[in-house]
């Protein structure tokens, strides 16, 4: 989550399953980040599709290979777009550490990487605690 608060994104990889659902999201889509354990982390809107991690640069245009990641697997495959870590470029808007995420008891998650929100209870419940207006 670090990673993807500094360097303004969001990411998945190393297979299909996980990089083609980032695909689906496009400029001016809101998301909000879960945090698997923990609850949601972040709101945000994104400002650049998907692309592979060799081709994402941060804000001063280095490759985001080439600056300190946590992300463990990062690098692996960066050059086989099936395989690679893609990352999508997210204006977040408001977020809270992973020991701050917001959760209650039945909130909406899932495994999928990206998914349409519509829970009322837990939409509503995002909206007031991440101050979304419509």
């Amino acid at each position: 989550w670090g990673d993807n608060l500094e360097y303004g994104y969001i990411g998945a990889g190393q297979g299909p399953k996980y990089s083609e659902p980032l695909k689906k999201l496009k400029q001016g889509d809101a998301i909000f980040a879960y945090m698997k354990g923990n609850g949601y982390v972040g709101y945000g809107v994104v400002i650049e599709s998907a692309k592979m991690l060799k081709d994402f640069l941060c804000d001063e245009g280095t490759s985001l290979l080439d600056v300190s990641l946590t992300a463990p697997n990062a690098h692996e495959n960066k050059d086989d777009p099936r395989l690679s870590e893609w990352a999508v470029r997210v204006k977040w808007i408001k977020t809270f550490g992973p020991d701050d995420a917001r959760t209650f008891k039945g909130i909406f998650a899932n495994q999928n990487i990206v998914c349409k929100l519509r829970h009322a209870e837990t939409l509503e419940f995002l909206k007031r605690q991440f101050g979304v207006k419509e």
